[in-house]
């Protein structure tokens, strides 16, 4: 069971940082604690892009990079491209970074995106040929039915959203834990990550479904106490 630190609610602020580098890097830092604190397993950021994500902007790539450069030594970084076009943004980000540290990075295409089964092969086949772990993700609303068993079988995990993607600070819904279980049942080798209202009173209800991994981020990032976030988490999923 891994936990992986969402920092979308930090984006604002850390794209000043990067702006002004001369400046303190706060949030930064604090992602670098939280890192440090040794209960996660990954740095998990949210790239959206319009149409996809209507109005919403997050996440640009020289910003990516940066924190990518930041944190790979310290972490596994996982990055989520809500975007329909995610190959052109993979191959422009990972030109300088060597081969064989690219195992430790993962890229997550999002299902949506695409018209076909043969298109999300397409490039989830691509992107592994390049070295980089890769991921597929569906959204809430979408049927279980856009998960074909060769999509699934091409995926190094299935990310599925427990809230409708786009925002922060969601409250989990009680559709997911449904989903995740019969998600499961369908496909019971594939490793499920899930996404969206994950805190320490509904992350047992995800795991108990089938989850392995779960991305966490306003129950931490909001949290006055962040490290005491994370063991509340982590004391939750000890539990049988």
């Amino acid at each position: 069971m891994s936990i992986s630190l969402s920092i979308l609610d930090y984006e604002p602020r850390l794209r000043k940082e990067f702006h002004n580098p001369k400046g303190e890097a706060e949030f930064l830092l604090k992602i670098m604690r939280l890192v440090r604190v040794g209960a996660l397993e990954s740095v998990h950021i949210d790239l959206m892009r319009p149409p996809l994500i209507p109005g919403r902007f997050r996440f640009p790539v020289e910003l990516t990079r940066w924190l990518y450069d930041k944190l790979h030594r310290e972490t596994m970084v996982e990055i989520h491209l809500m975007t329909k076009n995610p190959y052109g943004i993979i191959r422009n980000f990972g030109r300088s970074i060597p081969r064989g540290e690219r195992e430790n990075l993962t890229f997550i295409i999002q299902r949506e995106a695409y018209k076909s089964e043969g298109e999300v092969l397409h490039d989830l086949r691509d992107i592994g040929a390049l070295g980089y772990r890769v991921g597929v993700s569906l959204d809430l609303p979408t049927p279980l039915s856009g998960l074909t068993e060769r999509i699934v079988n091409n995926s190094s995990l299935v990310l599925l959203m427990t809230v409708p993607m786009g925002r922060g600070g969601q409250e989990y819904s009680p559709k997911a834990t449904r989903r995740i279980r019969a998600f499961s049942k369908m496909f019971p080798e594939a490793f499920i990550e899930v996404d969206g209202g994950i805190r320490d009173t509904n992350i047992r209800l995800a795991r108990d479904a089938g989850a392995r991994s779960f991305v966490v981020g306003s129950f931490i990032t909001r949290s006055e106490r962040p490290e005491e976030a994370i063991r509340r988490l982590k004391e939750a999923l000890s539990q049988p």
